[in-house]
């Protein structure tokens, strides 16, 4: 019996960009690169341990910070969800601005998030 497919609240880009992310307690800079994004969160990628549940502040080079919540962990990915959701033109625009082929991600990782 196949497992039932989640159905994504909305549209998801992959592109790759680095960004920053601070944890507020403690207060540490985290750097980061951001492979997917829709306008409810993102997936980051960093040697940084995280744990479902952390509060950070994902910075997007020309957006302010977005606070968000670490929602899942797995392999070195965090999935964050932003505590507001960003405007869908904000999305497209980043996804314009910074494009990433599945050929950019490695192997493990396309295995591993069904690319």
């Amino acid at each position: 019996m196949n497992a039932p497919i989640a159905v994504r609240a909305s549209e998801r880009y992959r592109l790759k960009v680095s960004v920053v992310t601070m944890h507020p307690r403690p207060l540490r800079r985290i750097e980061a690169e951001l492979w997917d994004l829709s306008i409810g969160g993102c997936r980051i990628v960093s040697t940084e341990p995280l744990s479902t549940g952390d509060q950070l502040l994902v910075r997007i080079e020309g957006l302010e910070a977005c606070p968000a919540v670490v929602v899942w962990t797995g392999m070195s990915c965090y999935g964050v969800a932003f505590d507001a959701p960003l405007h869908h033109a904000v999305a497209e625009h980043y996804a314009r601005s910074f494009p990433c082929s599945a050929s950019a991600i490695g192997k493990d990782d396309r295995e591993s998030f069904g690319f």
